[in-house]
């Protein structure tokens, strides 16, 4: 009996001094539970356009089939070629089909006068990200702003946050930023002259602190301020009624801390979160966790949410996708995912052709979970 009482006690002293991140969140036997229609949309911008509430109505009904999927910047090359005339990249050539959904970045374009022609900065990005939508996929923006005090990149982290809001020495140069990131989207076109609607996750992972924008570098209440002056400016300003917003911290601990920085319902329209696999050996649960506190506040609020980056640089584990990824989000009622860029042969994180992980990959995308360009045509 003595032995009994000891085991037990040893049982509940191991699960009690256990924290959330060393528990096994995983259940191979859950069901994912589609996230339900929602009826009467309110969106951040009351003119928005037909075109931004149909992505957002497709966004759902994707969402009832499964997760779509795709990578940032997977258009016009990969690791090894590039090709800007092409829709081909690391992960169409791996895949066998086209993301779900493509990612494209702002940055630079906040630097350069729209009116002087510099295809460097601004002429490419429109070119392929007009032919990923013409062929389908859905677009989503990020935004590396340059530091508006410095001029360097966005991980300078020099203070400017609390100069760049109404009264601010740096508040003419915040709004020539959003004037030219205005006038980029205001004229994204498709093939019909219509505009093409985008998912735009301004200042993200505003939790960490390595952007400029990031956390102890500004207060709270001056982040929130900024993010609400990005919509009412580009919105009533500008009038750019084209894009979708979208609010995406990096990892969180708990509701509380996502919805920190949280800059009200009438700003955002979606609800995001990037988690990233550092090798902790504790992705999947990071991830779960992580997705489970923004489903219980969309479903609060009504929303959806999206896992809106994450990866493994290099893919250093050739079946990552099946053992970490699908794990991770198999059971999560998320409407998309997308992992970075290719950039260069040390900096990747989907597989090229060759790749010691190309097979897994290609494991992943054939799950019925897993919505590739191919798989939401009808939606």
């Amino acid at each position: 009996m003595k032995e009994l009482i000891l085991k037990f006690l040893t049982v509940t002293l191991l699960l009690t001094s256990c924290t959330t991140d060393e528990l096994d969140l995983f259940d191979p036997d859950a069901t994912r539970v589609p996230q339900t229609l929602i009826p009467d949309v309110t969106f951040a911008d009351p003119n928005i356009v037909q075109e931004a509430k149909d992505l957002h109505l497709r966004l759902q009904l994707i969402t009832q089939k499964g997760i779509a999927f795709g990578q940032q910047g997977a258009i016009g090359g990969g690791v090894n070629f590039f090709d800007f005339e092409s829709l081909e990249s690391d992960f169409s050539r791996v895949a066998g089909d086209w993301p779900a959904i493509i990612g494209f970045d702002l940055e630079e374009l906040e630097l350069w006068d729209p009116l002087i022609p510099n295809p460097n900065v601004q002429d490419f990005r429109q070119t392929l990200l007009t032919k990923a939508h013409n062929n389908g996929s859905i677009i989503t923006l990020s935004w590396h702003a340059s530091n508006p005090l410095t001029r360097r990149n966005s991980f300078d982290r020099t203070k400017a946050v609390t100069q760049m809001l109404e009264g601010g020495f740096l508040r003419d140069t915040f709004l020539l930023y959003l004037e030219r990131i205005a006038y980029f989207l205001n004229n994204l076109k498709d093939e019909n002259g219509n505009p093409i609607p985008v998912l735009f996750r301004p200042w993200h992972e505003m939790n960490g602190d390595f952007f400029f924008w990031g956390e102890g570098l500004r207060s709270t209440e001056e982040f929130k301020q900024l993010f609400r002056d990005t919509v009412t400016i580009l919105t009533e300003t500008y009038n750019v009624h084209n894009v979708l917003y979208v609010y995406a911290p990096n990892t969180v601990k708990n509701a509380s801390e996502y919805l920190k920085n949280y800059p009200g319902d009438a700003y955002v329209d979606i609800l995001g979160i990037d988690v990233y696999d550092h090798k902790s050996n504790n992705f999947v649960n990071d991830a779960i966790r992580n997705l489970e506190i923004v489903e219980t506040i969309a479903k609060e609020k009504n929303m959806l949410f999206a896992f809106t980056e994450t990866g493994l640089e290099n893919v250093t584990e050739s079946n990552w996708w099946t053992e970490q990824l699908y794990k991770a989000i198999r059971s999560s009622s998320i409407s998309y995912t997308m992992v970075w860029r290719n950039a260069t042969p040390n900096h990747f994180y989907a597989p090229y052709l060759g790749h010691p992980a190309e097979d897994d990959f290609r494991t992943f995308v054939s799950k019925d979970l897993i919505l590739l360009h191919k798989d939401i045509q009808q939606e």
